[in-house]
């Protein structure tokens, strides 16, 4: 799209004809580029998935646009021409993501600590563990909690665990819109 400062076109938005878009952005820029109708070829199934994906974040936005404190938050992180709207809707599109989980000071005593290093566009909402002994039993699972640089969950161990190699320890990353990302290792 071309940015102009047409005096003609001022003010105007929406298509002309089916020649031409215009699109006014919140820092009163104009953007004018060539209309874009239909595809006559049928959507992949890649396609279609990212429509889907689409579509839940368009119910999400709109969610967050009737709930004044929701709303208010996304507000705050605006910049630029974004909108709360347009932040809520790529926040529901992109999931958290894991980057590591230290499990260096797990020594298998009761309040020994696993860390995790969670992050997302806008906001991790919260980070569960759970740790699974060498043959896949559940030991114990609960919250991890936000450490003050923003980034890392510290979890806490509430169960004694006498044989820690081979562990799993599975942390769970939820955003706001409730996209979540897994994230296993092995205790050595």
């Amino acid at each position: 799209m071309a940015k102009t400062d047409n005096l003609l076109l001022k003010e105007s938005s929406g298509s002309i004809g089916k020649i031409m878009t215009i699109t006014q952005k919140k820092s009163g820029k104009m953007l004018i580029g060539k209309h874009r109708g239909s595809s006559s070829v049928p959507p992949s199934e890649k396609q279609l998935g990212v429509q889907a994906k689409f579509k839940e974040g368009i119910i999400y936005g709109k969610a967050v646009m009737a709930d004044p404190a929701l709303k208010a938050l996304y507000a705050a992180a605006v910049k630029g021409d974004q909108s709360a709207y347009n932040l809520a809707v790529r926040d529901a599109y992109k999931a958290p993501e894991i980057t590591k989980i230290s499990t260096d000071l797990y020594t298998g005593l009761i309040g020994s600590t696993i860390t995790v290093r969670a992050v997302d566009d806008f906001k991790v909402a919260s980070v569960r563990v759970a740790i699974y002994s060498a043959v896949g039993d559940l030991m114990e699972q609960g919250d991890a909690v936000l450490e003050a640089n923003g980034l890392d969950w510290l979890y806490t161990a509430t169960v004694a665990n006498d044989a820690i190699a081979g562990c799993r320890v599975r942390a769970v990353a939820k955003d706001l819109p409730a996209n979540e990302a897994v994230y296993d290792v092995t205790v050595e």
